[in-house]
């Protein structure tokens, strides 16, 4: 079994990324060069920003570069001898010729059990859903999207409290874990095909971020926890936008419309669905100063907006 540190860039772009990066330099495991996604425009000023990934390799003196196409990409890597890129959450689908470049290919780090949840947003898709277990792939890229052969895996489990940032932030960790294992033996690497049934986890889109009070409950709720660190749910309550950023569900008797407010008081905001009922421990008005708000502070605060009989709708 060899241990050699061996010579590698870091392909990623978002926080997911830039944990994972920031673990393997914990580890003495230093890539000669970061390729990230081009710097965006991002908050309320809309500003370009650098993504997680480069402004961390810059305090670190880590050369970056971030190139605009596949074609940039396989030039980033021109005069590079790699054994290997990892790869996680870059945003850009590698071409053949940028994946036959490194001496043993080009290594990726998903968030899931593969083959459930190929695709983009694999952690968000699985709370969702309800799965109780996922985990993290380590796996040789090949030009599919997500379908390499398998290194290693590892599970963690999802539990009923699991949210999107802290599942993300756990699956980076064990990734980084992992990935130290792998980049220190990469002659002697394993790897099996994916075996078992396929899904695909879907780029979120606004939509998926949209409330949707005609549904169960629990559905709602798992959707609030997927998404509150990327793309926070929300409705419409009068004029006001509402950002819904935690609740529970409640086997409620009392009729209602989808959307309507069965109670509010100190206690609870309880609002109808579909099947059972919401009760929001925690949301964000665009009124005010946009502060993060309990249950009780929005009632005590808002009371004329949060009275029953009134109903949440579409933005």
């Amino acid at each position: 079994m060899t241990t050699e540190t061996p010579c590698f860039a870091f392909a990623g772009t978002p926080q997911f990324a830039a944990r994972i990066l920031g673990g393997l330099l914990r580890q003495d495991l230093r890539p000669a060069l970061v390729l990230t996604g081009p710097d965006r425009k991002q908050g309320r000023g809309r500003r370009l920003a650098a993504s997680a990934v480069r402004r961390l390799a810059l305090a670190e003196g880590i050369p970056a570069a971030a190139p605009a196409n596949k074609a940039d990409a396989v030039a980033a890597l021109a005069g590079c001898a790699l054994d290997t890129v990892v790869v996680a959450a870059y945003g850009l689908v590698l071409p053949r010729a940028f994946l036959d470049l490194p001496r043993y290919g080009c290594i990726n780090a998903h968030a899931s059990l593969l083959p459930r949840w190929r695709g983009a947003a694999p952690i968000e898709r699985a709370i969702m859903a309800g799965d109780k277990m996922s985990g993290v792939s380590i796996m040789q890229i090949d030009e599919g999207l997500d379908t390499g052969p398998i290194i290693v895996q590892a599970k963690l489990p999802i539990g009923p409290r699991s949210t999107g940032a802290g599942l993300s932030d756990a699956m980076a960790d064990l990734s980084a874990e992992l990935l130290c294992g792998v980049l220190r033996n990469l002659s002697e690497l394993p790897a099996a095909p994916q075996r078992g049934a396929t899904s695909y986890a879907g780029k979120l889109t606004q939509r998926d971020a949209v409330a949707d009070w005609s549904g169960p409950a629990l559905h709602l709720e798992r959707t609030i926890r997927a998404l509150g660190h990327r793309l926070p749910v929300h409705s419409r309550l009068g004029d006001a936008r509402v950002q819904l950023l935690a609740g529970d569900v409640v086997q409620s008797h009392a009729k209602g419309r989808p959307g309507e407010i069965l109670a509010a008081n100190r206690k609870e905001i309880l609002v109808a669905c579909g099947t059972g009922a919401l009760s929001l421990k925690s949301l964000r008005l665009n009124l005010g100063k946009g502060s993060v708000l309990g249950h009780a502070e929005a009632v005590n605060g808002y009371g004329g907006l949060f009275q029953p009989g009134a109903c949440f709708h579409d933005p």
